[in-house]
């Protein structure tokens, strides 16, 4: 069977203003939510889109940092908490909840873990916001940035599967159903829908902050073919 050809960007009226570069603060500090049962892919995917940006471009890595953040400081699985048997990996956060350093840019991954209370989380979520320049949300990562109050008034989207439990939770926030990722219109506030939607909504982000030049840089080198347009989500 060939493979689909993603849909041109101009047989859809667009659902995301289109990604321009925007000034930038001199540095932006990453962090990276990570509780136990996390999603791997929307962890990794958009992380080594930025692993990739720091091998080839210079000018750019002086400019990042990153933070891993958790709890505490034991190694973070992906295990499913209700599927102790289940295949599983964990990663090894660098900061605390409380220790974690400033940060302007935050990565909120989803995964089942996203269930769970999580109240440390959420307030670290309501914290933080007013300073971020950039949320980023993938899968039901978007479930925790609701919990927090933080997508009331914006657009966003979510994981399929999980649509309707997930809209439940924040009636305040403007849902796009029909949609593979979003940004609000201030383009503060990024959202994807499912594990592999964050690297379409990641790669579009790096286009819009480093310019288009970048971002076709690294989808070459992770021979990804990128979905360009946001409007249009086979699984909606």
């Amino acid at each position: 069977m060939s493979e689909p050809t993603p849909p041109s960007t101009t047989s859809h009226p667009p659902s995301n203003p289109p990604s321009e570069p925007q000034p930038q603060p001199s540095t932006l500090h990453i962090g990276i939510l990570l509780f136990p049962g996390f999603q791997a892919l929307d962890v990794f995917g958009p992380l080594d889109c930025l692993n990739v940006i720091s091998w080839k471009n210079p000018t750019i890595t002086p400019s990042l940092t990153l933070s891993l953040i958790s709890r505490t400081l034991s190694p973070v699985s992906t295990q499913p908490p209700h599927l102790p048997s289940a295949l599983s990996q964990s990663i090894l956060p660098t900061h605390t909840l409380t220790t974690a350093p400033p940060i302007n840019v935050l990565i909120i991954p989803g995964g089942w873990g996203t269930r769970a209370p999580l109240p440390e989380y959420i307030t670290y979520i309501q914290r933080v916001y007013p300073s971020l320049k950039y949320l980023l949300t993938v899968c039901t990562g978007a479930r925790l940035a609701a919990r927090a109050g933080v997508l009331d008034g914006k657009r966003a989207t979510t994981n399929k599967i999980d649509w309707e439990e997930v809209v439940a939770l924040a009636p305040g926030v403007e849902w796009v159903r029909e949609a593979r990722w979003v940004s609000d219109y201030g383009g503060k506030v990024w959202s994807s829908a499912g594990v592999s939607a964050g690297v379409d909504m990641c790669l579009e982000w790096v286009e819009g902050v480093w310019g288009a030049e970048v971002a076709d840089q690294v989808e070459r080198i992770i021979e990804f073919r990128r979905w360009r347009d946001g409007g249009v989500d086979p699984f909606a």
